[in-house]
């Protein structure tokens, strides 16, 4: 009798998760502006501890740009890959709405100045695309 316990409890959890990524699958399949509701400027802006920021949080690097909790930790993305990136986060990770917070790496190179510049404009217009309000951070 274990035995069998056991398995409908293997059958549950399978049939549960089977559950979830179904969700997940449909959910992603709409645009984020149809998904999630815009960001409230009263509310995220009164924010004043990183630990407090629970959106999407964007490290511009020399090389791309690095999505806090997404991509490892230190490792960066292209940043015409940003929208995708953020279009497949499931709705929990957008409990403030559509806003990502964004800062510059504070470790760097004296010669990333120009790679960072740039690598901060590029992504602004391509999440004004997707209605992703930008919240910039100072850098550490």
């Amino acid at each position: 009798m274990n035995v069998s316990m056991a398995k409908m409890g293997t059958l549950w959890a399978l049939s549960l998760l089977g559950c979830f990524v179904l969700t997940a699958n449909s959910q992603d399949s709409r645009p984020l502006n149809e998904r999630i509701p815009q960001a409230n400027g009263n509310f995220y802006k009164t924010i004043q501890e990183g630990g407090d920021w629970q959106n999407p949080y964007l490290v511009v690097h020399r090389n791309g740009i690095e999505a806090v909790g997404v991509t490892p930790r230190g490792g960066t993305i292209p940043v015409e890959s940003v929208p995708g990136v953020l279009e497949r986060l499931p709705n929990s990770a957008w409990p403030l709405g559509l806003v990502v917070a964004i800062q510059e790496a504070g470790i760097r190179g004296t010669e990333d100045g120009p790679f960072i510049k740039s690598n901060w404009i590029r992504p602004l217009s391509l999440l004004g695309k997707l209605d992703i309000t930008v919240e910039p951070w100072p850098s550490a």
